[in-house]
């Protein structure tokens, strides 16, 4: 197994596999060479890479060496181009694989002998399962200790099954924490006002809840300012990592409008108490104030975990909490017999699931905000313009892309 990410993979990583005797298994495969232009050896790539996307992850090696099953020599692949080939590969598997597996990461790894190995990273997919799809046949594989396999149908129930087992579990989770926040159960105690949550949940963290180890958070220079906030502090705790907006520390009862909490397991947690403000007698949340901040935290936050080595795909959550009345603040032109205040305790605003780093991260936050401007009587967010870009206040580090 290689617990490096791809991009840190090195030469001296591969020549270990061979000194170690490292065997293939459940996430490694060497491979010899690269596949040929037959319609079985495009076959057998997809069956290899779908394998591994419908079960835990891992990496396709080509140019490694195996004897009974254990790495024996890496002699790379003489005389190629390492861009064209990895080029033909992913158009491969874009034709072979049903869904389209997000996340495989290609790269070639140049050898002392001057040879190149191709590693190819595939992660585990949430989008599973993933079919093989050749001349008109579909298969659907799964690995284990043994190797890649076809599975059967109560097999590829159960991979069904675990599919939407992941999306329940993740949900109970941050219902859980919401329950917590409401009873005050919280790592930074906060002031009392209506509250704005939001939760970043990678796809991964299901698999590993110690997946991140505090020491990689402690003193560096890893964006997790929380939310509202311009000045900040953090502390370790048993969780993991938490930051805040240095009141706690300030007050006698130790309360703090703003903290976001890192857990082990690469999920974050960010919460702020001062979403409603009162106006003229009005319950009013800053419509352009809140959604930039949502914004800015989020690409933060997933760059931070990206520098973590967390990969995609990562969920994103967002809720208000005890805001029952408030209105959206838009401009007295847009108050009308639309406008409604907020009419319950607890609003869950649509997930929002980042499959990869998104290049317009506005656009795909979008769903998630109308909902809450429809929790107020206004059909979408003013915030975009009708074709969707981000209108609204400049942004700082996020990724925008306008469409003329």
């Amino acid at each position: 197994m290689i617990t490096k990410s791809i991009t840190d993979l090195s030469s001296d990583d591969l020549t270990e596999l061979v000194t170690n005797s490292v065997e293939e298994g459940r996430q490694l495969d060497f491979k010899r060479e690269l596949p040929g232009s037959a319609d079985s050896d495009k076959r057998e790539l997809c069956a290899d890479v779908s394998s591994f996307a419908n079960t835990a992850g891992g990496y396709l090696l080509f140019g490694v060496d195996e004897t009974n099953g254990a790495a024996s020599a890496v002699p790379g692949l003489p005389d190629i181009n390492p861009d064209a080939m990895i080029l033909r590969l992913e158009q491969i598997l874009s034709a072979g694989i049903d869904p389209p597996i997000p996340g495989i990461a290609c790269r070639p790894v140049s050898m002392d002998s001057g040879e190149v190995v191709i590693a190819v990273h595939v992660p585990r997919s949430w989008r599973a399962p993933h079919l093989v799809k050749y001349s008109g046949s579909f298969r659907l594989y799964a690995r284990s200790s043994r190797g890649k396999q076809p599975l059967d149908a109560q097999e590829i129930r159960r991979v069904f099954e675990s599919t939407g087992s992941a999306v329940e579990a993740i949900r109970r989770w941050r219902d859980d924490r919401i329950a917590k926040i409401l009873a005050a159960d919280t790592p930074i105690r906060l002031e009392s006002g209506a509250k704005m949550v939001l939760h970043i949940v990678p796809m991964e963290s299901l698999g590993d809840p110690f997946r991140i180890p505090v020491a990689d958070l402690d003193g560096k220079p890893i964006q997790f300012q929380p939310l509202g906030v311009s000045g900040w502090d953090h502390r370790i705790n048993l969780d993991g990592y938490v930051t805040h907006g240095g009141r706690a520390y300030q007050t006698t009862d130790g309360a703090d409008r703003s903290y976001c909490q890192v857990f082990r397991s690469g999920r974050i947690e960010a919460a702020y108490s001062e979403l409603v403000r009162e106006h003229n007698g009005s319950p009013l949340i800053a419509s352009t104030w809140y959604e930039k901040s949502v914004l800015e935290a989020t690409a933060r936050y997933t760059k931070s975990l990206a520098e973590l080595d967390v990969a995609y795909p990562i969920v994103v959550m967002l809720c208000f909490l005890e805001a029952r009345g408030a209105l959206m603040a838009t401009g007295p032109r847009y108050f009308g017999l639309d406008a409604h205040p907020i009419d319950r305790d607890v609003v869950l605003l649509p997930d929002v699931v980042l499959e990869t780093a998104p290049t317009d991260l506005p656009r795909a936050m979008r769903p998630m905000f109308d909902a809450a401007w429809n929790a107020c009587g206004i059909a979408r967010s003013l915030n975009y313009d009708q074709k969707g870009n981000w209108n609204a206040d400049n942004l700082s580090g996020v990724p925008v892309d306008v469409i003329q």
